[in-house]
């Protein structure tokens, strides 16, 4: 086939690392961008879960190899099918990790491919990769003198040249550089196949891939391990070859393998337009207009040293001529001889662009003053950088919002007609605006920039956005400019030149305080909604991250989580202390990062971050920072900074997430050296993001709650997502070594039972220790030896031979595979000791479901709230007493989705006893207890057994066969409280006569699909059938849609005879009414219907199957739906 003949088209490689992480991103990127065909790699999706219905809503026909774990590829067509050529490589039809797939489409033969990454290597990864490549070669020579076009496109994970990396030194030992990949990559190309990006650019540095974790993305120190190939027959009608970067630098990277940690090609458009066309290339006419409209931009800069970017002729970065073509839209914050906020929007072919003085406001009642200056390149849209000193413009520049504009009507007319309409869709800007010229007079023309009243409108008194959100969405910088003499002068020259207007004509920023080593103490910061003036606190608790299953809803800010010490510091005038989370004085420790932070310049300021440090790929290493603090070598350790509670006599405790991140960025701005560094956020997906930091060993992931206050406590409003099950032990004692092994064999391991405080067998670990660990190990074991276990449960005998008992003080930091019923880690391995922790409060640490935060009111900001700085000590006590019982952890959060704690819980049983009390007394309980709240592990006790419980009374096993509790006080409601119980179950006989039950229960539990309308039916028909046999009852609603008729019985009957009679009433009613009722338990068994359940007659319940909780006051009203 002749290349004339092919349409013009467009081809973008996009290695999306997770497509249903980032499906939302994906067809934000396809809206916007409308290529015609795009090869998706690294799927990590199966077959079943491929989201077709959503792509075909978006415009583009699918076929797709899912693979569930770190493979898979796609292709997409716009407005077309693709038909399947070939779905496996030849030669490779039976791997299963679904790296190839062949299609026909748009007249083309294209491959999408993703060759495996072969670290480590040398090694069966890498020679899979080798004879993957192999037949590869061998099925590409069948193709490359096709007449056929025919497109290779994918992610080799091979750097061709040493001019593909910014630097190969730093990559010499990794698969992606080893000259077997390079030569069999050669190979191909030796065939005849063009490399597109190479062959239009071959001097430019191409890349594909940045590591944003070492923050490559902004110093462009990137890979190209994504390429795309071309035939002989489809090679001369190329015309282009780009790498798109839209929304490559802002929170929305939609291809990042690891996101926020490193970046990855974003929708690599490495082939396009393959013959020209006026819909792809700015036609003569159209390039004079465009060159005519920035002759103003070209003649103010010196485009050999500002890195500013020129005008690029003979290209259309705007996909112009498209009806589905989406325009662009940014806000530029820049520190010129003002700052100010430049306002572009992209119309014909350039950046029309306006100064505001003041920045957009969200509120309609305020009009800034937008001053029209000249036209901007479209690439500008994307520029960040600093403008030397003696150029126009100088000062520093960052993209503070970016997005998409939508105009109403035609934009060309109502910009010539100055009254510009329109909505915006950015990272900080949304909803409609108005641009409208005034008659203002001045050198330049003066328009005003006005936000609709909408949804997306808010008074600037209650938010002031450009002082919420100051910070870049390209990057993590946060411009708070520095104010140079000469700037100073300028500036206050320009003050005297300016004339006075209405509204906002004249509005001048603040000048902003300059930061030299000669101003050191930086007293004065903006005012922060939520912060009040408190003296400096002696001590301070952290905010702790509660751990969850999975990300839950909403918007969160997602942050690394460090394998290292927690600390926090405390800074007065020059004196600056250390402390861990328990409030140890470490400053001595770390003498390096304490004289670090006394050269912030702060008058006084509590910090919170955490110190690792880093090993040869700059990942956190835990066991280098034990390994430090033991040598006392403190040079190597980095305190990463994530939060600011007090600063300057204030504290900012009640001040949201947003404001004190941005004031901490500012704090860090102008440090110098490595010794502190701002942990950064990342506003992406949470999937995706564990998933990144799992595949390079991290520990995982914390989020943290938009508009979230910082809580000296536990909650859930930072939580923290693992990469693997991981936690702190005590450990009680520790093995004889065997074999070869040196010093011991395993350490014994304990947990606190979080509410009895008694420590409990866990299990042992014996891997994960080097020669030089063990001896260090056994060093710190020795000087605790003891004769006794202190566990309460100590192992057997036979377990126990040969160990060595320790006293209970040493923590040591384990991963582990998974834990048993029974509270016994498996397939254990060491990863540090730690001493920033007491090994009093160590106890087993169980997820919390996400929906149960996820579905969190508004009363969380009281839950939220820390205690005041200057709150006295027993404000923050771990033990409280309700009606004379002491609570331990009477913060501690049993229903994060009304942010009830444990002290809440018993205060709201006393508050009840008068009410529950009768229908408890002498009356067997059983008790459901939620140690870990209500969403964590529940645990059905039916006895005490050896756990005291205060004031629950024990009945004698001889009278009950059985020892069994009851609760007749509101002490022992408490004592209840005290042990987490959320349930009460009473027997349905009294103490009196245990054998002779006094009630039966028949629990109406209905299909959940069920309208209540039904519900109250068949409790109908069963009040009419109890009333025919001369029973009479009473009703009591259960947790959910449930309702229990509760008959009361002369106690003349046994148990058998009772279960009997209630298994004969039900099953006669399912018999007369099959359609409404059912005898048989299970979800298949009542679809449509509702199950009657006869077995609450037994004399104690023996699973644990939660059935309701404490309702005093409910009553069923019928009628109407009690929700």
């Amino acid at each position: 086939m002749h290349h004339r003949s092919i349409r013009p088209l467009e081809i973008a490689i996009f290695n999306i690392n997770g497509l249903r992480a980032r499906l939302g991103q994906l067809l934000e990127w396809l809206e916007h961008e409308g290529p015609d065909v795009v090869c998706l790699q690294e799927l990590k999706t199966p077959d079943e879960r491929f989201p077709a219905s959503d792509l075909e809503r978006a415009g583009y026909g699918a076929l797709w190899r899912g693979q569930a774990a770190w493979s898979g590829v796609t292709i997409l067509a716009r407005g077309e099918q693709p038909r399947a050529v070939r779905r496996a490589l030849p030669g490779f039809e039976t791997d299963t990790h679904n790296r190839y797939l062949e299609v026909s489409v748009a007249g083309l033969l294209i491959a999408s491919l993703y060759l495996p990454n072969d670290n480590p290597q040398p090694g069966p990864k890498f020679d899979y990769k080798l004879a993957w490549f192999d037949k590869l070669i061998e099925h590409a020579a069948t193709m490359v003198n096709d007449s056929r076009p025919v497109v290779l496109a994918g992610n080799y994970n091979v750097v061709l040249t040493d001019e593909d990396i910014y630097n190969p030194r730093s990559w010499l030992k990794d698969a992606l550089l080893q000259p077997q990949s390079r030569q069999r990559y050669a190979q191909l190309l030796a065939q005849g196949w063009t490399d597109a990006r190479r062959v239009l650019h071959p001097d430019k540095r191409n890349y594909t891939f940045w590591d944003d974790f070492r923050q490559h993305w902004q110093t462009h120190s990137g890979l190209r391990i994504e390429h795309l190939l071309l035939n002989r027959a489809l090679a001369p009608a190329l015309t282009a070859a780009e790498v798109d970067i839209w929304g490559a630098a802002s929170h929305k990277r939609a291809t990042m393998h690891r996101p926020g940690l490193n970046c990855d090609g974003i929708g690599t458009r490495t082939a396009g337009r393959h013959t020209p066309s006026a819909t792809h290339r700015p036609n003569a006419r159209t390039e004079t207009r465009m060159r005519k409209a920035l002759d103003e931009y070209t003649r103010k800069r010196d485009f050999d040293t500002t890195p500013e970017p020129p005008m690029q002729t003979g290209k259309s970065p705007a996909r112009r001529g498209r009806a589905n073509h989406a325009l662009q839209f940014c806000v530029q914050k820049h520190d010129a001889t003002q700052l100010h906020y430049d306002f572009r929007l992209e119309l014909d072919g350039t950046l029309k662009s306006w100064a505001v003085p003041k920045g957009p406001s969200l509120d309609p009642h305020v009009k800034r003053i937008a001053i029209h200056v000249e036209d901007h390149p479209l690439d500008y849209a994307a520029f960040e950088g600093h403008i030397p000193e003696g150029h126009y413009g100088a000062g520093d520049v960052i993209v503070w919002d970016r997005g998409v504009w939508v105009p109403d009507g035609d934009p060309a007319e109502a910009y010539r007609k100055g009254r510009l309409t329109f909505r915006l869709d950015g990272e900080k800007l949304a909803g409609r605006w108005h641009l409208v010229r005034t008659r203002l007079k001045g050198k330049q023309e003066q328009w005003l920039l006005i936000k609709s009243d909408d949804n997306d409108a808010r008074s600037e008194s209650e938010y002031d956005i450009v002082q919420a959100l100051p910070d870049s969405v390209l990057s993590d910088r946060t411009l708070r400019p520095t104010t140079s003499a000469r700037q100073l002068a300028t500036r206050q020259a320009a003050r005297k030149r300016q004339p006075e207007t209405a509204n906002d004509a004249s509005a001048q920023a603040p000048l902003r305080k300059p930061v030299t080593t000669q101003n050191r103490r930086r007293s004065h910061w903006p005012a922060l909604d939520g912060a009040r003036a408190a003296p400096l606190p002696e001590s301070l608790k952290p905010a702790l991250a509660t751990l969850v299953d999975a990300a839950p809803a909403g918007h969160w800010r997602y942050e690394i989580k460090f394998d290292g010490y927690r600390i926090l510091a405390r800074i007065d005038g020059d004196e600056v202390k250390l402390f861990t989370r328990n409030g140890n004085d470490w400053t001595s420790k770390m003498p390096r990062q304490a004289e670090a932070l006394s050269r912030l310049g702060l008058d006084s300021a509590w910090l919170d971050g955490e110190v690792v440090v880093l090993d040869k790929a700059g990942l956190p290493n835990f066991q280098s920072l034990q390994n430090a603090f033991d040598a006392r070598r403190s040079n190597g350790i980095v305190y990463y900074l994530f939060d600011v509670p007090y600063l300057n006599g204030m504290d900012l405790r009640n001040v949201p997430l947003e404001p004190r991140r941005a004031t901490l960025t500012a704090l860090l701005e102008h440090h110098e050296g490595d010794v502190l560094r701002l942990s950064r956020d990342f506003d992406e997906s949470p999937e995706s993001m564990l998933d990144s930091a799992c595949e390079i060993q991290l520990e995982g992931v914390i989020g943290k709650q938009a508009g979230s206050l910082y809580a000296s406590r536990r909650t859930t409003d930072w939580i923290k997502l693992k990469c693997k099950h991981r936690q702190e032990f005590v450990v009680v004692g520790y093995t004889e070594p065997r074999g070869s092994r040196q010093a011991f064999g395993a350490l014994l391991l304990g947990l606190h039972d979080p509410d009895t405080g008694a420590l409990r067998y866990a299990g042992k670990v014996g891997a994960g220790f080097s020669e030089a660990t063990l001896q260090s190990v056994l060093g710190r074991l020795d000087p605790l030896r003891t004769r006794h276990a202190a566990l309460d449960n100590p192992p057997s005998r036979r377990e126990a031979t040969g160990v060595h008992w320790t006293r209970p003080e040493l923590l040591a930091e384990v991963a582990y595979a998974e834990m048993t019923r029974e509270g016994i880690i498996r397939h254990a391995v060491f990863r540090g000791l730690r001493t920033d922790k007491p090994a009093s409060n160590i106890g087993p640490e169980h997820a919390v479901p996400a929906d149960a935060i996820a579905a969190a009111p508004a009363r969380r900001g009281r839950a939220r709230a820390g205690p005041p700085a200057d709150a006295p000590p027993d404000a923050r006590a771990e033990t409280e007493t309700v009606r004379g019982v002491r609570i331990t952890h009477p913060q501690r959060i049993i229903d994060s989705a009304s942010a009830t704690t444990k002290r809440e819980l018993a205060e709201y049983y006393t508050s009840i006893a008068s009410r529950i009390l009768p229908h408890l007394k002498s009356r067997p309980v059983a008790l459901v207890r939620a140690p870990d709240g209500i969403t964590g592990e529940l645990f059905f006790q039916k006895d005490a057994g050896k756990l005291p419980i205060p004031h629950i009374h024990m009945l004698d096993k001889a009278c009950a066969g059985q020892p069994v509790m009851t609760i007749d006080s509101a002490q022992a409601l408490v004592g209840a409280a005290q042990m987490g119980a959320i349930e009460l179950h009473t027997w349905n006989a009294t103490t009196e006569r245990l054998d002779q039950p006094d009630r039966f229960v028949l629990d109406l539990d209905p299909d959940p699909a069920l309208p209540w309308k039904r519900m109250i039916e068949a409790t109908q028909l069963t009040l009419a059938v109890l009333d025919e046999l001369g029973l009479k009852s009473f009703l009591k609603t259960s947790g959910g849609k449930g309702i229990h008729l509760v008959v009361p019985l002369t106690p003349s009957q046994g148990w058998a005879d009772v279960k009997g009679f209630t298994q004969a009433l039900v099953q006669h009613m399912a018999r007369q009414l099959p359609d409404r009722f059912s005898a048989v338990s299970g979800p298949r068994n009542r679809v449509g219907r509702i199950f009657i359940d006869y077995l609450t007659q037994r004399p104690r319940r023996d699973d644990d199957r939660a059935v309701r909780g404490p309702r005093p006051s409910a009553v069923a009203r019928f009628g109407s739906n009690p929700a």
